[in-house]
């Protein structure tokens, strides 16, 4: 059996738990990998993952630069 790595719009929103409106606006500003086949947005489910996890990567990173800096009497803009 074939497995599915590919998600169409309503499977990846349950998949990230985010609105519909959401992953449009993502796509308009071309923030998410994605495909268009024809007239449907297709997302693979190990790119998504990636991206997943180098959005969390960038967001841990940013908060541990900004609690050393503050730690260090810096000011966080």
């Amino acid at each position: 059996m074939i497995e599915n790595k590919l998600l169409n719009v309503k499977e990846l929103c349950q998949y990230l738990k985010i609105p519909k409106p959401t992953l449009y606006m993502f796509l308009r500003k071309r923030l998410i990998p994605a495909a268009k086949i024809g007239k449907q947005w297709r997302f693979n489910r190990d790119s998504i993952d990636k991206w997943m996890a180098d959005k969390e990567k960038y967001y841990m990173d940013r908060k541990g630069r900004r609690a050393a800096d503050v730690g260090k009497g810096h000011k966080v803009k």
